[in-house]
């Protein structure tokens, strides 16, 4: 049921869950997926602790904050053990008027606390990448102390960060600690300099080890200098080895000699390797381009990086089909098929350009039958009324050409447009030749709305109505049966109120359409 809450702007869909069964229990949550949780104290402490398990242990709800309601009496200070297992806990009837502002204070306190966790895992996981690198990585506050360190930064001290500051000292700043490194922290830190350096530096065992550090300063907000991340590297192997190739400068130089030739030798076939790259990569750019003619870009991203596109549920999108009507009349109308065809493009390729204006995904074409999605791949809520203007533009497109036809004694392609709004699967089937598609009763519905619909009109159903009908001129003409639905109420949407529109017919949104439309 729907609940306003008093002294609130915010709505609550409440519901209402049974702790008693403990399986049904867990897929009531699952399939709600709750954005917060209160429990009712006078279910008993026991039960409490045993339906707070279950929460835990169902993914969807792990992170959800949870309220305690309590009745004065159940409030006890030796109980602040048990109430710290809660995110916030309320007196009734006594805190229900404060009741929307806790709920509202814990959920962002959750999404805060769950956006600290995953920098912190984000932070791990590349604390745990660098240590496998071999790299040290450590963070120093404005004071120039060293505030935290990965495993890498043990393995390359030979030693923990306590240890490093009994033996070093504790601020990195001071000279004492390491001349090299004390002065360049402190450019670091005063001019906000990205600094790459090099040092010695004595373990605990008296081996020297040659380090390359590299010092990123971090500034908050305010542009003060909050913290300077360090990435230090073992470069040791590398010094030795450039020390001996110094010594053995002088012998090389008449190795270099023989070597100039050999070289001439590379370059020409480096040259060869570049025509043979950038010949690839025109293949490539070709492929992308035909992959992208063919998929949608954000489909077409997912599969070159994965090798699949996974299905995707939208909750809510708007199909559109358009299908000529007496197609088979008009394909013999024509003197040949290739003067056919070519009727059919100019009037599918007028079709993709008023799509695309509207961010309009097209589906396919299946014989006459043109097919697109507002709202897939990417979502947006403007979709009822980006599909219907598109509609109606391409309505008038069609009729206007009949008009001229007839002057002319030309065929006449006449149009039905039927759009329906609702949920669907999108994704792309098959391996070896991909199609983007969508799948749903939604399809149907869609489908079945242009069957109904009549040559130049545009035929909607009830749920596109209701998301379009404050902006759009439209008529009820009857209901249909639609599989796995029932009786669909139709409209035809006949123009753009004179209010919204810029032109006398009402194709056009004028400036005050487009405000409201830009809310969505």
């Amino acid at each position: 049921m729907e609940c306003v809450l008093a002294k609130s702007d915010m709505n609550f869909t409440l519901h209402a869950f049974d702790c008693n069964d403990d399986s049904n229990f867990t897929q009531q949550i699952s399939d709600v997926n709750p954005n917060i949780l209160i429990l009712d104290s006078s279910i008993g402490r026991q039960k409490v602790s045993k339906v707070l398990s279950i929460i835990h242990s169902i993914p969807s709800s792990k992170w959800v904050p949870i309220l305690l309601a309590v009745s004065s009496s159940d409030i006890q200070v030796e109980d602040s053990e048990f109430f710290a297992e809660f995110d916030d806990y309320f007196e009734y009837p006594k805190d229900f008027e404060s009741l929307p502002q806790r709920i509202a204070i814990s959920v962002a306190r959750r999404q805060y606390t769950n956006k600290l966790f995953e920098k912190s895992e984000q932070l791990n996981d590349i604390s745990y990448a660098a240590s496998k690198a071999g790299s040290s990585l450590a963070i120093i506050d404005s004071r120039g102390e060293i505030v935290w360190v990965n495993k890498g930064f043990e393995m390359l001290y030979e030693c923990n960060l306590d240890e490093f500051r009994v033996k070093f000292g504790g601020n990195l700043f001071e000279h004492g600690i390491n001349s090299n490194t004390a002065e360049s922290m402190k450019r670091c830190a005063e001019t906000g300099e990205h600094i790459i350096y090099e040092s010695i530096w004595y373990t605990n065992s008296s081996k020297r080890k040659s380090i390359q550090t590299s010092l990123t300063p971090i500034y908050n907000p305010e542009g003060v200098l909050s913290k300077i991340i360090a990435i230090e590297t073992d470069i040791t192997e590398l010094k030795m080895a450039e020390e001996a190739l110094s010594d053995k400068h002088d012998n090389l130089l008449s190795i270099m000699e023989h070597l100039e030739e050999a070289n001439r030798m590379l370059d020409e076939q480096r040259n060869e390797i570049e025509k043979q790259k950038a010949s690839l990569e025109d293949e490539k750019d070709k492929s992308d381009a035909l992959l992208l003619n063919i998929l949608p870009e954000v489909a077409a991203h997912q599969l070159k990086k994965k090798g699949f596109v996974k299905p995707k549920k939208y909750s809510e999108v708007s199909v559109m089909f358009a299908d000529f009507v007496n197609f088979s009349s008009l394909s013999v109308s024509y003197n040949s098929i290739e003067d056919f065809l070519a009727a059919l493009s100019f009037y599918f390729e007028a079709f993709d350009e008023i799509t695309t204006k509207r961010f309009i995904e097209k589906i396919k074409t299946i014989g006459d039958c043109y097919m697109c999605v507002g709202g897939v791949p990417q979502v947006n809520k403007s979709h009822p009324f980006d599909t219907v203007l598109a509609a109606l533009e391409i309505q008038k497109f069609v009729e206007e050409k009949v008009k001229t036809d007839q002057l002319e004694d030309k065929p006449l392609w006449r149009l039905r447009i039927g759009i329906h709004t609702g949920s669907v699967m999108a994704g792309v089937i098959g391996k070896k030749k991909f199609a983007y598609d969508v799948w749903g009763d939604t399809v149907n519905v869609a489908s079945r709305m242009e069957s109904k619909g009549e040559a130049g009109k545009v035929n909607i159903s009830q749920t596109t109505y209701n998301a379009i009908k404050d902006y759009f001129q439209c008529n009820f003409r009857g209901k249909v049966h639609a599989k796995n639905i029932g009786e669909i109420d139709m409209f035809f949407v006949e123009r753009i109120l004179p209010e919204y529109s810029e032109d006398t017919e009402g194709y056009i949104p004028n400036a005050a359409f487009r405000k409201e439309l830009a809310k969505y």
